[in-house]
């Protein structure tokens, strides 16, 4: 029988302990950065992750296959990241004899001391059949390394075929409990040419909800590339600031602990990304101001907890309408003239509510009536004070205001 020939990913320092099902230990300053796709044998250069380094991405991926793969290791641990190593390609088109096991011994063995390994990537977009085989792949691993991450990257909302339920909660809730995962991903590019997809909000609520419950951090997804553009029916909108930057802050808003770009390179009937081939393009210039933009803003984040989430006029579906009652005493009215995301975060004694504006193509006007002096964080990192009255704010195209109260 052919074996399924195993790849890799990569991740970044900081962090470390998650066996047996543990949640993530993650440094409470910094929300985690990773690169999805990276470098073929012919762009693994010291100088390529580097300039990925320069552009404040923590992790970065690699095919095991590749006759640079021990290379890219040290060439990782040089930049500053880590290694997530995916030691089976098990999706739905796979099956688990076609795990080569004996190879995933080998190099778990071989890599488990490397200091750029941060964990072992075993399946993306798994439906629910695949649970008792990925338990024993997970258990497998952890048997012979019990000190990193395991991981999996699960769907978004689809069809039962997808998911193996109609229901995206029960999807995420039955993963995280039965296969015990350390951190919850799911990847979602909802930025399409009309418009945002509207469940996507709806997977988000679900996946805070179970992040809740189980105590672990939510790592969400944010395209960096034109997404199988040459595919029939896809709608899936290029890459701009604008786009990547909501996706970014909404995913922010609902607890993500990390944020994977996707992807780094071409693949595929992939039209455009940070590297093509053996060149840089626009869209690093993107990532980079797009990731600059999340780290002047994380301290709000990475060691927060979103206590709940509201919107603004039109309500997507599975989600609550903020009312007057959701408003701390500090504030006394916050109104938009267009549908946004507010959410309210709380960071050791700090309390937050942040305001997403959810058009990427318009920009969105806020009131605020402040009841008590609050001050916001701007994108640059910038802190402004206000005093009690009544303020207006325009929230650019997929940006968010950022109160502090």
């Amino acid at each position: 029988m052919k074996k399924v020939v195993i790849s890799i990913f990569v991740i970044m320092s900081t962090l470390c302990q998650s066996a047996f099902a543990q949640p993530v230990t993650q440094d409470t300053q910094h929300i985690l950065t990773l690169g999805y796709l990276g470098f073929r044998d012919n762009t693994a250069t010291a100088a390529n992750f580097q300039k990925l380094a320069e552009a404040g991405l923590d992790m970065l991926t690699l095919e095991m296959d590749q006759s640079t793969a021990a290379l890219q290791f040290d060439l990782a641990a040089e930049a500053g990241v880590k290694i997530l190593a995916v030691l089976a390609p098990y999706t739905d088109r796979h099956n688990i004899d076609d795990v080569d096991f004996a190879m995933v011994d080998e190099l778990v063995q071989r890599f488990r001391s490397h200091p750029a390994l941060f964990g072992w990537h075993i399946c993306d977009e798994p439906n629910l059949n695949r649970i008792p085989d990925l338990k024993m792949i997970k258990e497998h691993i952890e048997a012979i390394d019990p000190d990193h991450l395991v991981y999996i990257n699960l769907n978004p909302l689809g069809s039962i075929r997808a998911l193996g339920t109609d229901f995206y909660r029960d999807y995420v809730d039955t993963y995280a409990r039965d296969c015990g995962l350390s951190v919850l991903s799911y990847d979602c590019y909802p930025t399409m040419d009309y418009g945002v997809i509207n469940w996507w909000y709806m997977c988000n609520e679900a996946v805070l909800a179970t992040c809740r419950k189980y105590g672990i951090p939510f790592w969400g997804f944010a395209a960096t590339c034109w997404i199988d553009r040459e595919g029939p029916n896809n709608m899936h909108a290029k890459p701009t600031l604008e786009n990547v930057r909501l996706t970014v802050n909404t995913h922010l808003a609902y607890g993500a602990k990390a944020m994977q770009y996707f992807t780094i390179r071409d693949f595929g009937g992939t039209s455009w990304s940070p590297i093509m081939g053996e060149a840089w393009t626009d869209a690093y210039d993107l990532l980079k101001e797009a990731n600059l933009e999340m780290k002047n803003r994380e301290a709000v984040f990475a060691g927060g907890e979103v206590v709940k989430t509201r919107f603004t006029h039109l309500t997507p579906f599975a989600c609550l309408p903020l009312l007057k009652e959701d408003l701390p005493a500090a504030i006394a009215s916050l109104d938009t003239d267009l549908t946004a995301l507010v959410s309210f975060v709380e960071n050791g004694a700090n309390r937050y509510i942040v305001v997403v504006n959810s058009s990427w193509t318009r920009k969105c006007n806020a009131s605020v009536e402040f009841a008590a002096a609050c001050s916001t964080i701007d994108r640059n990192g910038v802190v402004s004070q206000w005093s009690k009255g009544k303020t207006a704010f325009v929230i650019d195209e997929g940006d968010m205001l950022v109160i502090k109260y």
